[in-house]
């Protein structure tokens, strides 16, 4: 056994439940500025200050925010003293001993001969007399990790109580307990025991965006060729995101460096999950499926949506319809995969920041990547197919392209083939794009230039990147926050 324990966070554990990459030592991990966590930590310090300050309550809550807030630009300056407010709205002041120094609850379990301890931390440990509280402190959406349910109830004393302060929903509630937590636990170690083992496969998706090892993991090659190095800034810049570039680099920069929150909104409108269960859909009933209009394909799809919303199974049923029409006459179509994640990295000058919050002339390694529909053969070549329920807009050349250079770069073929399938009620129609090896050379400079345009945006400075009004501020996730700041 070594003589330091083999340990890990929660967090890191269910990083390695999505990607076990995202936390494999032999990845490189480039610089990246992560705004989320650099607020968190703000905003967590700021409370430290605060509840350690004796002074007046008013000139405890100055101090807290310029020793804290002061490398924060205005926007963030404003979002973290917003949040700041809410936990002292929904927590006050008492006379318990305080422990900030990220207190944890452990179990542990054997794994080849060495004891290894999953850490579930929470930031604040009040205790008293008589009883101990642990606070765990979130900013953000995702609430408590099952992972973290499970320590604290198989490791909690009858004195104590787990209690997440909330901040995104300004609440303060009990952590709740969870059922399976054995289950959970074994579930987990399981995984641990892989990642220890180096059996590493690597899980491209969604989840690419927040990790820091993107550039250099494989998945996404630099598309000159050029290794990547931790000083590099690294970003990463989803599909969805750059189809906005065109319109509004700020709202563009927002949605991809620097962790401005969305504006809360309603619920999806039913247009929006007909889209999402029509995609799940055709995907599950064309994957590996060589005849499609056979005979009895429809009442296939209808057993697959009876758990569906009555109307929303209805629009599926049409539209998988309208997509089988259209099709009809590909004769070599192959589907084999759903959901593809199709990317490559772009290198270019930048601005960088370090820990220090000084900020100097370095590289970034900017990742870009979508998740296909679907991708298959068509006539043997490499097919990338993407389905829409809405108009055919200008921006989908543009994920065309990203498609065509991440699938020229994986299968180093000659030809790949783009199809943007459109059914709705206005049109049905197939838009047809086949990229040829020459190519190639033309779609590395276009994303080259964008990564140039993001290696400018200073990472310390969210007001930077420029602003353009016009038709898209009418559905732009930051409405109220860009209006205030302009």
């Amino acid at each position: 056994m070594s003589e330091k324990p083999l340990s890990f966070s929660t967090t890191k554990v269910n990083k390695i439940a999505q990607c076990p990459g995202s936390e494999y030592k032999k990845f490189n991990t480039t610089h990246t500025p992560n705004s989320n966590l650099q607020r968190w930590k703000s905003i967590n310090d700021a409370i430290i200050d605060w509840l350690v300050n004796q002074a007046p309550d008013e000139v405890a809550i100055t101090q807290a925010e310029e020793n804290n807030f002061k490398y924060l630009d205005r926007l963030q300056q404003k979002i973290s003293s917003e949040l700041f407010l809410q936990f002292r709205d929904i927590y006050h002041k008492n006379t318990a001993d305080l422990n900030a120094d990220f207190p944890n609850s452990s179990i542990s379990k054997v794994i080849n001969d060495e004891e290894v301890f999953i850490n579930a931390h929470t930031q604040f440990e009040f205790e008293d007399e008589v009883s101990t509280e642990y606070v765990k402190l979130k900013t953000g959406k995702k609430g408590v990790s099952d992972l973290d349910k499970a320590i604290i109830l198989k490791t909690r004393l009858e004195n104590e109580t787990f209690y997440v302060a909330d901040l995104y929903n300004n609440d303060f509630l009990e952590i709740s307990s969870i059922e399976n937590a054995d289950e959970v636990i074994d579930d987990n170690f399981l995984l641990l025991e892989d990642f220890i083992n180096e059996n590493i496969k690597l899980i491209p998706g969604s989840h690419c965006t927040l990790c820091e090892r993107s550039s250099s993991c494989g998945e996404y090659p630099s598309i000159n060729g050029e290794g990547t190095k931790k000083s590099y800034r690294g970003i990463v810049i989803s599909k969805t995101n750059l189809l906005n570039k065109d319109n509004c680099e700020r709202q563009f920069a927002w949605k991809t460096q620097y962790g401005i929150p969305k504006e809360e909104k309603e619920s999806d409108p039913f247009p929006m999950k007909v889209g999402i269960s029509f995609h799940k859909f055709s995907g599950m009933m064309l994957l590996n499926n060589k005849d499609s209009q056979k005979s009895g394909e429809i009442e296939r799809l209808k057993n697959l949506l009876k758990e569906e919303d009555g109307e929303v199974a209805i629009e599926v049923i049409k539209k998988y319809e309208q997509l089988l029409n259209q099709i009809k006459d590909f004769n070599n179509l192959e589907i084999t995969a759903r959901e593809r994640v199709l990317g490559f990295t772009a290198i270019a000058d930048a601005i960088v920041q370090n820990k220090s919050h000084k900020v100097y002339e370095g590289k970034i390694a900017a990742t870009f990547m979508g998740s296909a529909d679907l991708v298959g053969r068509l006539d043997g070549a490499p097919l990338v197919i993407e389905l829409k329920t809405g108009a055919q807009l200008p921006q989908h050349s543009a994920e065309a392209e990203l498609y065509a250079l991440g699938a020229f770069i994986q299968t180093k073929e000659k030809e790949v083939v783009v199809l943007h399938i459109y059914v709705s009620d206005k049109e049905e129609k197939i838009v047809e794009r086949r990229f040829t090896h020459d190519q190639i050379e033309p779609l590395k400079k276009k994303f080259d230039s964008i990564a140039k345009t993001i290696g400018q945006w200073d990472p310390s400075d969210a007001l930077q990147p420029r602003f353009s009004e016009g038709d898209w501020c009418n559905f732009c996730d930051f409405q109220k926050t860009c209006l205030e700041f302009r």
